[in-house]
C-alpha cells in the first residue's frame, strides 16, 4: 500500500509541475506571437520586451522546476526503497535538467551584453551541472551495495526470499528418495 500512495503522489506532483509548466509556456508563446514585443525595446536597443519577459517566465519554469524535486522526493525515496537516498538522487536530477533547461532559456537575454565573454556563461552553467552530477554520481556511489543486492535478488528468482529488505533465511528440506 505504500509504494502506491507513494505513485500516486508523485503522479500528483508531476501533473501539477506539467500543468502550470505548460501554462507558462503557453504564457511565453502568447507574448512571441505579439507584433509589438520584438520590436518594443526593454532597456536598451539589445534587448527586446519580449525576450525579457521570456527570460522572467523561464525563471519561473526553473523556479517551479525546484519545487518539484523538492515535492516530489519523497514519493520517490518511497518508490525507490532498495536506494538509499533515491529522493535525493531524484532531486539533484531534477536540477541538471534545470540548468540545461535555464542555460539555453537565458542565451537570448545574455549573450548581446556579452559578446566576448560567451565562454563565461558556458563555464557557469558547466560547473553548475558538473556539481550536481558529482552529487548524484556520490549517491549513487554510497548506495551502491543496496543497489547491487536489488539487483542480485531481482536476477536470481530461485535465492533467498526477501521481507521488507531483510533477508530470510530458506529452509532447504532434503528429501531422501526411497531405495
Amino acid at each position: 500500500m505504500q509504494k502506491t500512495e507513494s505513485f500516486r503522489n508523485f503522479l500528483l506532483k508531476t501533473i501539477k509541475t506539467l500543468v502550470v509548466l505548460s501554462t507558462l509556456y503557453g504564457m511565453g508563446w502568447f507574448v512571441n506571437v505579439l507584433p509589438f514585443a520584438q520590436s518594443l525595446p526593454f532597456l536598451s536597443a539589445k534587448l527586446p520586451i519580449g525576450v525579457f519577459l521570456g527570460a522572467v517566465l523561464s525563471l519561473l519554469m526553473l523556479v517551479v522546476l525546484a519545487a518539484f524535486g523538492a515535492e516530489a522526493s519523497p514519493a520517490v525515496d518511497g518508490l525507490l526503497d532498495f536506494i538509499p537516498g533515491a529522493g535525493k538522487l531524484f532531486g539533484n536530477l531534477v536540477k541538471i535538467g534545470a540548468a540545461l533547461f535555464a542555460y539555453y532559456s537565458f542565451q537570448p537575454a545574455v549573450f548581446p551584453f556579452i559578446p566576448d565573454f560567451v565562454w563565461a556563461y558556458q563555464s557557469a552553467f558547466l560547473g553548475l551541472i558538473l556539481f550536481f552530477l558529482a552529487r548524484a554520481g556520490l549517491l549513487v556511489y554510497a548506495a551502491s551495495e543496496d543497489i547491487s543486492r536489488f539487483l542480485l535478488g531481482f536476477l536470481n528468482p530461485y535465492g533467498p526470499a526477501k521481507e521488507a529488505g531483510k533477508e530470510v533465511k530458506a529452509e532447504i528440506k532434503e528429501v531422501q528418495p526411497p531405495n
